[in-house]
């Protein structure tokens, strides 16, 4: 995506080239100065899940070593003994039979020691959509009760069998002929390790082998499927009803599995507030139940026990508090049916110019976006130049900075804008306008 200039640096005016510092590379947002909403979870850089930590190691006396040693001895010896009596058997028994031809190289899905990423077998035809309010209103514990086998945790491991972290999600549903589970989860859980091994864990613990079935880095939507069936769909409620002040409860699994579905409750605290960073800008709902590393991709539900957004985010800095995100659910619900029908797997799409934010030289109503540099890859190289202004997206007039950014999430790679350019007669010095057509880039 592009650059913008951080909205709370109260130093408004524009840097010369060489004045500008920690600048990033063509065709990536800055980050926030303040508050460092990369801060919220996945330490030390990025967000997403909690990262598992090694318990420290107690230390063993030097009596008990040795005791230990001997015994161990002792052991080995004996064992040693009954295998070799033992392998002498098979060998005489297996000495007729024919060698085992049926031996698939497949991963069984239900492996809970499988260590090779998951592969999604198609069969793709899930289509998730809104239901209506029931007439009951419910309390904090009939909806966590309710969702015991709805929100699920999900385990990221190396392909050496090492623990590197765990988010959460939750089940949309199952395919047609009833072969697998769509998980719900956020995008940062996956696109920083996509070479990891994925496992969904169910309220008992136990683990299934997962495979990805795509996402979307802009909105921070994933889709995961897992052979197993017999969890139970979450209902989802059209997030455009939400309004400020109603209750809402969070359902997640903050630390990772060891505090499986965890249950707070909060209120909503607005329900339109557009947070960016490198790879996603998503207009999400703010509420102050409480989540933590390890809640991405969980639950927020209504009264009525209906999601109405995936919590992703929350601002973890000094002063800050109580500041928390859920992706709208219409959003959700958008991209999770858009994800599991084309198995569209993107980090999002990009104009591919650096620019910055200011007031408008043409009407004191709207801002423009001054163009800083052009990638040579863009599609608006030598269309536009450094210094023009972008003063209008698809015909609506710049009125912040974000606006162009949420025109841009709704696309993919190979779709066209429309940008009117203003740019300056050097001969008349007036500046004229024209509208250029602009094929989006993948990140």
């Amino acid at each position: 995506m592009e650059n913008y200039q951080n909205q709370n640096n109260y130093n408004n005016q524009p840097q010369a080239a060489g004045q500008q510092q920690n600048a990033k590379p063509e065709g990536q947002w800055q980050q926030y100065n303040v508050p460092n909403y990369n801060a919220y979870a996945y330490p030390p850089q990025g967000y997403g899940y909690y990262y598992a930590q090694q318990k420290p190691k107690k230390k063993i006396s030097a009596g008990l070593l040795v005791f230990i040693i001997v015994v161990g001895c002792i052991l080995v010896f004996g064992f040693g003994v009954m295998l070799s009596t033992i392998i002498r058997s098979a060998d005489t028994d297996s000495a007729n039979k024919e060698p085992d031809t049926n031996v698939s190289e497949e991963f069984d899905s239900l492996d809970k020691n499988a260590l090779k990423p998951g592969v999604d077998r198609g069969k793709n035809d899930l289509r998730i959509s809104f239901d209506k309010r029931p007439a009951k209103e419910l309390t904090a514990s009939q909806i966590a009760q309710g969702s015991k086998n709805s929100v699920v945790g999900i385990s990221v491991y190396s392909t050496d069998g090492m623990l590197e972290g765990e988010a959460s999600g939750v089940v949309a549903g199952v395919n047609s002929d009833n072969s697998k589970t769509f998980i719900i989860t956020c995008a940062h859980v996956l696109t920083d390790s996509l070479d990891s091994v994925f496992k969904v864990v169910d309220k008992s613990g136990k683990e299934y082998l997962a495979a990805i079935v795509g996402y979307d880095a802009s909105c921070d939507v994933a889709v995961l499927s897992v052979e197993k069936v017999g969890f139970k769909a979450v209902r989802f409620a059209d997030s455009s009803t939400v309004k400020s002040g109603q209750t809402v409860v969070a359902i997640g699994n903050p630390g990772g599995s060891e505090f499986f579905g965890s249950v707070t409750q909060g209120i909503v605290s607005a329900t339109d507030r557009m947070i960016v960073s490198d790879d996603s800008a998503v207009s999400g709902i703010q509420h102050d139940a409480a989540i933590n590393p390890g809640s991405s991709g969980g639950a927020l539900f209504n009264t009525y026990g209906q999601v109405v957004g995936i919590n992703y985010s929350k601002i973890a800095a000094e002063y800050y508090e109580g500041m928390n995100f859920a992706v709208p659910s219409k959003t959700v619900v958008e991209k999770a049916n858009k994800i599991i029908a084309k198995s569209l797997k993107t980090k999002g799409v990009k104009i591919g110019i650096e620019y910055y934010v200011s007031a408008s030289y043409f009407d004191d109503n709207y801002k423009q976006l001054i163009i800083n540099s052009v990638d040579s890859k863009s599609d608006l190289f030598g269309k536009a130049e450094k210094g023009d202004f972008i003063i209008a997206v698809d015909g609506k007039k710049i009125t912040d900075k974000y606006m162009i950014v949420e025109i841009i999430a709704q696309k993919e790679a190979g779709d066209e804008i429309i940008l009117t350019i203003a740019h300056k007669n050097e001969k008349s010095g007036e500046y004229e306008t024209k509208d250029v057509s602009v094929k989006l880039l993948e990140k």
